[in-house]
């Protein structure tokens, strides 16, 4: 302990000893450290911090899925119960449906989102009440059970200022009275990730403001998300085997689960929703792959200073070396000496990483009129992480001069008087290594940077299959109010013709959904000897919900056929106008224009397809090809509508006009989701994941072309100095200046050509694994490997013609009395 006491001081004065170095080098590694910490931050608020649960480790995201039709995986009431009974695996089974509703209390309105949670939700996930108790026993899914509600503990404090006095009051729900019997436990967000749960409530309640019974009756009502608690012991592979078997009983038994399969994922890899190809695992380890390279280039650069130094330091070692100190001790010395400008690189990276966290977390992004939930706060995790990459580093660059002194011959170093430990080609030859490979790991950076900004821009560019600009969005839940079905659909239609009016509108009309939104209807559709006919299950197709003029106000071209009018009405025949997706795929090589399909059951409505809608995007800028359709809203009465204006000038303008018109028809009611077309595409369903993807690779891409930049301009300088001697003799010989210019650049490009040809090898392998991140654009796209290739190569040569201009000064008769 005294010894590493005696390291530890002596070192700290040898790096006090050349301040500016030191700082240099510590502030590369900070940047490196920096930019690992912030992006494990995010990695680990998404993916890896388990949930305040009990057994979070055992927690599974349970899924119905087939390969044919897309969807989240949920499962329906009936499935679940079955599961639930039949399954041995689990020590629990439960079940929540994700919803919006309308609370008021005090006189004020708010749309919540809640969760119905099954009867054994807080009891599987161990959790206990703040207040008063939470939801339990055998009539939580009883249909019309007694309306109750559990608050949210952050909803609680905001809402209730933390009252426990609220527990057994009164509120209205949807216009129904309901009472407070608990508050749940403080950190508990709910059960889906980026959605801060307001409340719970019984799932019996979940039908208690519908007419239809299907979530109660029918299978392919798949509603509900499931999770499951393994049994202790019990492994993924044992409880989907025990799932399977559960699976085939229903196939036998009813059609409508024919063609689905059971599925199992850890919780942590399912949010915000299971996915199969695991898009955000894919997404997150390709930037922490890509911060790696970046801390890579800093310790590469910082490497090339350390040798630098040692190199200083050979006489040093030698002496020590001939007073008695073993080899080993001195390695120790230098490691010591690395670990710590390693600590402090770190220790300047978790500020940096810090700072970093606070950005990613103060933004904003809106679901349902709520902030989206980002907590990207630091944890154990990332301290560990932060420390662990601090030592890493620290024996990375510490590693080359360590080992150079382990091999080199101290006595010829004391003979040889001014040269060091590290003189001779083998330096040399390490040092332009370090550099090939800082290049080569730029330009896999640059590469991926540039694709992200192209694929952005094209998905900005790309043609959505509606006009976005000029459209202002207000959505209600007409819920709120306490209005009774008729009366609803009469303030609608007051409300569009009113909305009409407003100056400056030039058309208004309502929807159900908004493209690229968070809330879509579906129905699995029947078409008569093609789906549904006992061989395999329904497809589930999502559809609008939208008014006359919502083709004219989202300016989406109807390619056949015609627009809904006034006389589609709930008294008319049904009608539907289908997108060129679902067109195709239901009628291949025929006229889908007065072609029938079935919803809501093989014996279900019958619509009537009266046009066909330009191909569009709807639920993510990269749906190609999706199924879709629209029914007139007057024959699928809704009660949570968006009102959709396209106004002549800024759409931001209108806001004040259409809230004020909103409430002179009903005083009090909570308008969400205000905001323009072109604000919602920004959101988390649009172009904000290619956005914020440009952004990270973008600086990440930066902070490699830096220190590229400084690797080779430090490489390029050290070099040309080591050759002074050289270059006198060069020089006296009858080189001129140009020669002597020609020189040096010739060995920086050099490097910096091995440097791209390596980077292009890399690049064409590792760029693969995001041509799915990709829009409109290949991994391998030959303009941006050229355009980056060319800029990091002029970039080399930049960085090398400033010591070669410095070489061209050299006063001959002085670099001859060199050394």
């Amino acid at each position: 302990m005294a010894t590493l006491l005696q390291d530890i001081r002596f070192g700290t004065r040898m790096l006090l000893k050349k301040p500016a170095m030191t700082f240099l080098a510590a502030f590369t590694l900070a940047l490196g450290i920096g930019a690992n910490t912030t992006i494990f931050s995010a990695v680990n608020g998404l993916l890896l911090r388990p949930l305040p649960v009990a057994n979070a480790d055992r927690l599974t995201v349970v899924t119905e899925e087939s390969k044919a039709l897309p969807g989240s995986g949920q499962i329906s009431y009936l499935d679940y119960k079955d599961m639930r009974e039949q399954t041995n695996a689990f020590s629990d089974l439960l079940a929540y449906n994700l919803n919006l509703v309308g609370l008021d209390a005090d006189g004020k309105a708010d749309p919540i989102v809640v969760s119905y949670v099954s009867s054994n939700y807080f009891s599987a996930l161990g959790l206990k009440p703040v207040a008063g108790n939470l939801i339990y026993g055998d009539q939580v899914e009883k249909q019309g059970t007694a309306p109750v509600i559990v608050l949210g503990y952050d909803y609680w404090k905001s809402r209730f200022n933390g009252d426990p006095a609220v527990i057994g009051r009164q509120v209205k729900l949807n216009g129904t009275m309901a009472t407070v019997i608990g508050v749940a436990p403080q950190g508990f967000h709910g059960l889906y990730s980026l959605v801060e749960m307001q409340a719970y409530l019984p799932m019996g309640m979940r039908t208690l403001w519908s007419e239809s019974s299907d979530f109660w009756t029918k299978r392919d009502s798949r509603q509900v998300k499931v999770l499951g608690v393994l049994k202790p012991g019990t492994n993924r592979t044992e409880a989907l085997s025990s799932l399977d078997v559960v699976m085939q009983r229903l196939k036998q038994s009813y059609p409508e689960d024919k063609d689905y399969t059971a599925h199992i994922y850890p919780e942590r890899l399912a949010r915000p929703e299971p996915d199969p190809d695991q898009s955000l695992v894919v997404i997150g380890i390709l930037f922490m792959a890509l911060a790696g390279l970046v801390l890579l280039l800093a310790c590469t650069n910082v490497a090339n200073i350390v040798l630098v130094r040692a190199a200083g330091r050979g006489r040093e070692m030698a002496i020590r070396s001939a007073l008695g100190a073993a080899r080993t001790r001195l390695l120790r010395q230098l490691m010591t000496e690395s670990l710590l400008l390693g600590l402090l690189g770190g220790a300047a990276g978790l500020l940096i990483g810090l700072w970093g966290e606070r950005l990613l977390s103060s933004i904003r992004l809106y679901a349902f009129g709520h902030p989206l939930l980002f907590d990207f706060s630091f944890d154990w995790r990332v301290f560990t992480f932060g420390l662990a990459a601090a030592i890493l580093t620290g024996i990375l660059v510490g590693f080359a001069p360590a080992l150079r002194v382990m091999r080199a011959d101290l006595n010829k170093v004391l003979h040889e008087g001014s040269r060091g430990i590290l003189a001779g080609t083998g330096r040399s030859h390490f040092r332009n290594s370090l550099v090939v490979l800082q290049v080569g790991f730029s330009l896999v950076l640059l590469v991926v940077a540039g694709l992200f900004v192209r694929s952005a821009r094209n998905a900005e560019r790309m043609y959505f299959g509606f006009d976005p600009r000029h459209v202002l969005n207000l959505t209600m839940d007409i819920r709120n109010a306490g209005f009774d079905r008729a009366r609803a659909q009469q303030f609608f239609h007051d409300l569009e013709e009113k909305a009409r009016t407003l100056p400056g509108v030039e058309s208004a009309s309502l929807a159900s959904s908004i493209p690229m939104g968070y809330s879509n209807d579906a129905d699995p559709i029947y078409v008569d000897g093609k789906t549904g006919d006992g061989k395999s299950a329904a497809p589930i197709v999502l559809y609008n919900s939208v008014t006359r003029d919502y083709f004219k106000t989202m300016r989406m071209p109807i390619l056949r056929g015609r627009e809904f009018t006034d006389q589609d009405t709930e008294k008319s025949p049904r009608v539907a106008i289908v997108n060129e997706a679902m067109a195709k795929k239901f009628w291949p090589n025929e006229d889908a224009i007065g072609k029938t399909f079935r919803v809501g059951g093989s014996s279900g409505k019958i619509l009537q397809i009266v046009g066909i809608s330009k191909q569009g995007k709807y639920t993510s800028p990269v749906d190609d090809a999706f199924t879709f359709y629209y029914v007139p809203e007057d024959q699928e009465q809704q009660l949570v509508l968006s009102l959709q204006l396209r106004t002549a000038g800024a759409p931001e303008a209108l806001i004040p006009a259409a809230e004020d018109a909103i409430h002179s028809m009903a005083p009090g009611l909570p308008v969400f989701g205000v905001e323009t077309m072109e604000q919602s595409l920004e959101g988390a369903n649009g172009l904000f994941l290619f956005r914020m993807g440009t952004r990270f690779s973008g600086a990440l891409g930066l902070l490699g072309l830096v220190l590229a930049l400084v690797g080779v301009y430090g490489v390029i300088s050290y070099a040309a100095a080591q050759r002074t001697h050289e270059i006198g003799v060069r020089m006296a010989m009858g080189a001129n200046r140009r020669d002597i210019l020609a020189m040096v650049l010739r060995q920086g490009a050099k490097l910096v050509g091995i440097g791209l040809a390596l980077g292009l090898v890399i690049t064409f392998a590792a760029t693969r694994g995001i041509a799915n991140m990709l829009v409109g654009i290949g991994p391998n796209d030959p303009l941006t490997l050229s355009a980056v290739a060319v800029l990091l190569a002029v970039v080399g040569l930049v960085a090398s013609l400033i010591p070669a201009l410095r070489a061209m000064k050299v006063d001959p008769m002085k670099a001859l009395q060199y050394e």
